[in-house]
């Protein structure tokens, strides 16, 4: 009986075994090391035929290692160029940000220390509902009206770093009420700062704008100045349109988007 079971058994091994070989001789590690790609390009009929490599060719010279990793003698001079040129404008920017600190530092000021749900808090609340999208689009504006001016400029680097202060930093701490988070956000602003200072005078004898506010009449056009900057134009609602093409299907009219 035992025997009759042990021979069963073989029988139903067998099958098995004869499938795992199944005619493929090859083993697991010659699967492996092989490249299936160029088997089936083989099986397929293609025939590489590479190009003999070159001979006879000396390899480079310490003069032309050196050639390769030259550095660009204009280096950021290009962007300096640009600020120079266009430094007016580019300092009327900053003005505009360091009116936006101001009023986010004032509102937020009025915020500390208050009560969840108090009118306090309701109102630091409709404040930046209001004035951060405000700030948002003063910076979509900019990159719209200079498209290139990421690659043109060295200081709208640094203005979009006080950006992201007015949009992110003041706002948290203030949410947070966190003293200390306020004052580190104050500290990067004095940074920046600096390093345009330190921008300025390698490209120009222009000073960052300080405006004296002891004075009332140098107040009082900075109020104004803030107060424009705070109130940007809105869009009238009218779209422009320009009529294009003279064939025989008549002109077509285009909406150029909003005003």
């Amino acid at each position: 009986m035992r025997s009759a079971l042990g021979v069963l058994a073989l029988a139903l091994l067998l099958p098995g075994l004869s499938a795992c070989g199944g005619g493929d001789s090859k083993s697991l590690a010659e699967k492996m090391a092989g490249d299936p790609e160029a088997e089936a390009l083989a099986k397929a009929g293609y025939k590489p035929n590479p190009k003999p490599r070159p001979e006879g060719l000396p390899p480079p010279t310490d003069a032309e290692f050196k050639a390769w990793d030259r550095k660009d003698p204009e280096g950021e001079k290009h962007l300096y160029k640009f600020d120079k040129a266009n430094l007016t404008k580019m300092l009327n920017y900053w003005k505009e940000l360091d009116c936006f600190r101001e009023k986010m530092k004032s509102e937020g000021d009025k915020v500390l220390g208050a009560e969840p749900g108090t009118p306090l808090e309701e109102q630091w609340i409709v404040f930046k509902q209001i004035f951060i999208p405000m700030v948002n689009t003063w910076q979509q504006r900019l990159l719209a009206t200079e498209p290139r001016i990421l690659e043109k400029s060295k200081l709208i680097g640094h203005f979009l770093e006080a950006h992201e202060l007015v949009m992110n930093g003041w706002p948290d701490a203030y949410n947070n009420n966190d003293k200390v988070a306020i004052a580190t956000a104050d500290a990067h602003w004095t940074i920046v700062e600096n390093k345009i200072i330190k921008y300025l005078k390698n490209i120009s004898q222009e000073e960052l704008p300080k405006d004296d506010l002891t004075d009332p009449k140098v107040k009082e056009k900075h109020d104004k100045f803030c107060a424009a900057a705070l109130n940007p134009p809105k869009n009238t609602g009218k779209a422009k349109i320009k009529y294009v093409g003279k064939g025989s299907g008549g002109a077509k009219k285009l909406n150029m988007g909003d005003d």
